[in-house]
């Protein structure tokens, strides 16, 4: 009988503890359009990442101190909304882009990011809201 309880007491045990080292899975339906909005995204950060990447416009960001690793933190804190108007400006620059083009894109970019409060590169700047 003793060896019954010690073999239970030690299942249970050993159910416990394994409860308490498997994390709990949880599923959700997904969507297409939810896909296809991640995408978007996804390629709209590569676009403005693309920009950031330019030799003079990493020369801007690192006087300034900002890294790449930053820029991509910030952008994903940024609304679909305000990463599409930066997506737009590195857009609108001419393809092959000159230093100074890049550079004046890269410093109006960092002005939005400081407008929206999600850099602190200009002090001057009060983010807005």
């Amino acid at each position: 009988m003793k060896k019954q309880i010690t073999g239970v007491l030690t299942a249970l045990v050993m159910l416990f503890t394994q409860g308490l080292f498997v994390p709990a899975a949880h599923a959700a339906m997904v969507t297409t359009d939810g896909m296809v909005a991640s995408e978007q995204r996804a390629a709209t950060e590569r676009k403005v990442m693309r920009l950031m990447n330019h030799e003079a416009a990493a020369k801007v960001l690192a006087k300034n101190g900002v890294t790449p690793g930053d820029v991509e933190k910030r952008l994903g804190r940024l609304s679909d909304r305000e990463l599409n108007q930066l997506a737009q400006k590195a857009e609108q620059m001419p393809a092959g882009g000159s230093v100074v083009g890049v550079i004046l894109a890269v410093i109006l970019i960092l002005i939005l990011l400081d407008l929206l409060g999600a850099t602190d590169v200009f002090p001057v700047i009060d983010p807005i809201g």
